[in-house]
């Protein structure tokens, strides 16, 4: 999976100016990519990607009690899990390493990391019930059966989506109140 547009513009920032975690130099190594420089910018491109996601998550919301096919489903299963654990994980390290007065009060950082990790438990919930209705989907027939969890699948996803969004948006309010210096941003 890529991360949107913005892989192009963080695979051409300067290595003297993207700040990467060991974690993300090992990953690197590992597969031959340049690691994403943990800058404002970064943490607004997975942004782009988050919101796509909310929107086709919306869209699944909206279509039930039908699904879309399973090579679609996965890939928005892989999107979610992405979200949650690449995305979660690059900026809390993006909002830790602006410098000291730049970014968010510690207990407001830290209150973004609870976030994360309560929907990293409900994104790992709603992938479950996705290939589980995708499955049963599948035994089903051609014809889809609806299963009695769809209202449930339907209250996973809508909760899913609006928090993501608003975690985008609280992390962009954040950038909006200048508490990331444009130096962040390049």
């Amino acid at each position: 999976m890529t991360d949107g547009g913005g892989m192009a513009r963080a695979q051409r920032a300067s290595p003297a100016a993207a700040r990467t975690t060991p974690a993300a130099a090992l990953v690197a190594r590992l597969t031959g990519r340049p690691p994403v420089p943990l800058t404002v910018e970064t943490l607004l491109d997975d942004h782009l990607v988050q919101r796509w996601l909310c929107d086709e998550l919306e869209a699944v919301a909206d279509g039930l009690p039908g699904l879309p096919p399973p090579d679609v489903i996965r890939r928005l299963c892989d999107r979610i899990l992405w979200i949650t654990g690449t995305h979660f994980a690059r900026a809390e390290a993006i909002f830790r390493n602006l410098p000291p007065g730049c970014g968010p009060a510690p207990a407001a950082l830290e209150a973004l990391c609870r976030m994360h990790r309560l929907d990293e438990v409900h994104a790992q919930d709603l992938v479950a019930m996705l290939w589980r209705q995708a499955s049963g989907r599948a035994q089903a027939g051609a014809g889809g059966g609806a299963s009695a969890d769809v209202g449930q699948l339907a209250y996973m996803l809508r909760c899913f989506f609006d928090g993501g969004r608003r975690a985008i948006a609280l992390k962009e309010s954040w950038i909006a109140d200048g508490r990331a210096p444009a130096s962040a941003r390049a």
